[in-house]
């Protein structure tokens, strides 16, 4: 029988175990803490708040503190807490590859982590970096900013189901500290459409669309999704404006109806 495994910090994503910001922040939080890192095998992310009732989840250990599973990041909550028995002060999901703001939560497999730990009474917060095509990434800077941003909200009183989400801006200081500001998520939607194109072979794989008949056929369509996050809606005060203009956001989400 599996023994309680006592740890500070429970880390996971929906950008895969293999993904950079995971890695930066599972170094650098072994200086304020103990932590383990249970993950997705593979990227899931936009999963939203999917989980895995049907199929077996394959779980395999890497090593005493880290486990991958083949499910979502909300699966890998649950396998964490119901089956390996890790019992974390903190659930930390991220850093994500790519803000999570505004409207983003109701998409986000990285929210949904948090969410689902806050369903099971765990304090968690939910960590994305936006990013910028423009700009080089810094992971390691992300994830000092993460626990920074961490360390100004831990001691602050969470209501029953209520979680952090983080945004980390990009900006061209090396600045760990920098302003964090509590506000409210960004109602209006990124703006979006389609263009048609033609399928690559892994879109008619994964669509189950193998066949050269169906692909070539003249009632079927292929679009690719098409938008410009820098360009999004944005409103004085709230998530989306604050991080673009160089702050550190908290928006407190709560999972009640």
């Amino acid at each position: 029988m599996l023994r309680d495994l006592e740890v500070d910090f429970l880390l996971t994503n929906d950008d895969g175990i293999d993904a950079l910001g995971l890695q930066a922040i599972g170094q650098a939080i072994g200086a304020i803490g103990t932590m383990a890192m249970v993950a997705p095998d593979t990227v899931r992310s936009c999963c939203s708040h999917a989980v895995t009732t049907a199929e077996a989840l394959q779980v395999v250990q890497i090593d005493s503190v880290r486990w991958k599973v083949s499910g979502t990041p909300a699966d890998c909550i649950r396998v964490a807490i119901k089956h390996l028995r890790i019992r974390p002060k903190w659930v930390l999901s991220g850093v994500n590859e790519g803000g999570n703001l505004g409207v983003d939560i109701h998409y986000s497999g990285t929210v949904a982590g948090a969410r689902e730990a806050a369903l099971m009474g765990l304090r968690s917060m939910a960590i994305s970096q936006y990013l910028r095509r423009d700009r080089p990434r810094h992971w390691e800077l992300s994830a000092l900013r993460a626990i920074h941003a961490w360390s100004q909200l831990q001691s602050l009183e969470l209501g029953p189901t209520e979680f952090w989400n983080i945004n980390l801006p990009v900006v061209e200081s090396a600045r760990v500290d920098l302003p964090l500001v509590q506000c409210s998520p960004e109602p209006q939607m990124l703006t979006y459409d389609f263009a048609c194109v033609d399928p690559e072979p892994s879109d008619m794989a994964s669509s189950n669309m193998a066949s050269s008949n169906m692909a070539s056929s003249d009632q079927t369509q292929w679009l690719k999704y098409r938008s410009n996050y820098q360009e999004r809606p944005r409103s004085e005060s709230l998530d989306v404006e604050q991080c673009f203009s160089g702050q550190i956001t908290a928006t407190r989400l709560s999972s009640k109806f």
